[in-house]
């Protein structure tokens, strides 16, 4: 037992030594991983916002969707008038929120990327950053309503590629301003 833990503050010591020879380095990736483009993120959200609205009106899936999750039109239309708006600021919020992080990560990738290969090519990064994402996350997260909720894969269809196509242009405007 006192064996491992002198090895594992020796360990922690020479880290610690390692870190302090190139701590210059660290800080000037950190000052850059921080260094976002609030433009690109405002724009972004804000056309991922644009996006989620067009999507589920009801000439482009917004039928298909009232219908899979159970809401009855006439229903829907008096519900509509009661907290609209509300809910469309919380979804703008929510929006601009998975822009923030989106473009850290993109940041990150642009600069582990670029001082792996000393290339890279921001748009593709911003592009591949939002497919992984959504492949890892969200596509997966939404299977939870199909499998143990009893709805239709047309809900997960619908969701899964709201969010397939909002992050890939979030991620590609992202991308295109870093």
């Amino acid at each position: 037992m006192t064996c491992s833990i002198r090895v594992f503050t020796c360990s922690m010591v020479f880290l610690f030594i390692d870190w302090y020879d190139k701590r210059e380095v660290y800080v000037v990736i950190i000052k850059k991983y921080m260094d976002v483009n609030y433009i690109a993120i405002t724009v972004a959200a804000l056309a991922g916002f644009v996006i989620g609205f067009v999507w589920y009106l009801p000439g482009v899936f917004g039928k298909v969707w009232m219908k899979a999750v159970g809401i009855i039109p006439t229903a829907q239309e008096t519900q509509q008038k009661k907290g609209m708006g509300g809910k469309m600021f919380v979804s703008l919020v929510s929006v601009f929120l998975v822009s923030f992080v989106l473009a850290h990560v993109i940041q990150g990738m642009y600069i582990w990327k670029g001082s792996t290969t000393g290339t890279s090519d921001p748009l593709m990064i911003g592009v591949s950053t939002g497919l992984w994402i959504w492949l890892g996350f969200l596509a997966t997260s939404l299977i939870d309503p199909v499998l143990w909720q009893n709805k239709p894969w047309s809900l997960w269809r619908i969701n899964a590629g709201q969010w397939l196509v909002r992050l890939l242009v979030m991620g590609a405007i992202i991308g295109s301003m870093v």
